[in-house]
């Protein structure tokens, strides 16, 4: 959808966006080659200099794939527009912890994709945690509720500081009107867990983790990672629905014009 996009572009509000969709102008190069349309809406500067000289440039960071450039240019409420690009190039993350305050700790981190998983756990392998973002300086960090606890937690308890922009969809949920928590939005929007995780909550994330230090049983273990994964792989589904609802809402009739992704 980035390429249906214009409000990335200097001087181009939603109002004209969606005044330039009405007209047929539907992608960079429809607008590129009717620059004329918007005389009577932006002052000539805008049309005659600068926006076949950002539409070259949107279009060259398209093909090479640079995330940032249109994070930085688009609002942060329509930051989803670059999900259906680039959905690879989001990594939902989660953590799990012995509580919530200090000197409480980290015991499983999990980085997914929604198709990738990466799990780092305390015992095995947190340490790698710090490694694994070497060369994924393009990628978009997603949580829930990750600016108020996961990202400060990491940073308090692991001096990990997330060198990526940050998309907390507790935020565009609550705008949506999808209240609840992370198992609450889940339940609203019709994913469902798998059984042996289902009805989990962060308190028995806790109570995993201290049943596996009293008694060595890898079992709890295992079931705290399956916990720590499905909270992660989840946030790209939740995701993946924003995007289409998002989408649907702006192109109401979207099957009828090629607006592609």
């Amino acid at each position: 959808m980035i390429r249906n996009s214009f409000i990335h572009l200097t001087g181009v509000t939603k109002e004209i966006e969606s005044y330039l969709w009405s007209r047929g102008i539907l992608n960079w190069k429809d607008l590129h080659n009717n620059l004329n349309i918007l005389r009577e809406k932006l002052p000539p500067c805008f049309f005659e200099e600068e926006l076949p000289w950002e539409i070259e440039m949107a279009e060259k960071a398209f093909i090479q794939k640079d995330i940032r450039y249109f994070w930085d240019r688009l609002p942060y409420a329509d930051a989803w527009r670059i999900f259906g690009d680039f959905s690879e190039y989001f990594l939902g993350l989660d953590i799990e912890t012995t509580g919530l305050d200090d000197p409480h700790k980290v015991t499983c981190i999990c980085v997914s994709n929604g198709t990738d998983i990466h799990q780092f756990t305390r015992t095995k392998n947190l340490e790698s945690f710090y490694d694994f973002w070497e060369g994924r300086e393009n990628a978009i960090l997603v949580t829930y509720n990750g600016f108020r606890f996961d990202l400060p937690f990491l940073k308090r308890s692991m001096k990990w500081v997330s060198p990526l922009p940050h998309m907390d969809l507790m935020h565009t949920l609550h705008k949506m009107g999808i209240k609840g928590g992370l198992k609450g939005s889940e339940e609203k929007l019709g994913i469902r867990r798998s059984p042996e995780v289902e009805g989990f909550t962060g308190n028995h994330a806790v109570q995993l983790w201290n049943s596996y230090v009293e008694t060595d049983i890898v079992d709890y273990l295992n079931l705290l990672e399956k916990y720590n994964q499905e909270d992660t792989v989840n946030l790209i589904r939740i995701l993946e629905i924003i995007y289409e609802k998002k989408k649907s809402q702006i192109f109401p009739l979207q099957g009828n014009l090629p607006f592609g992704n």
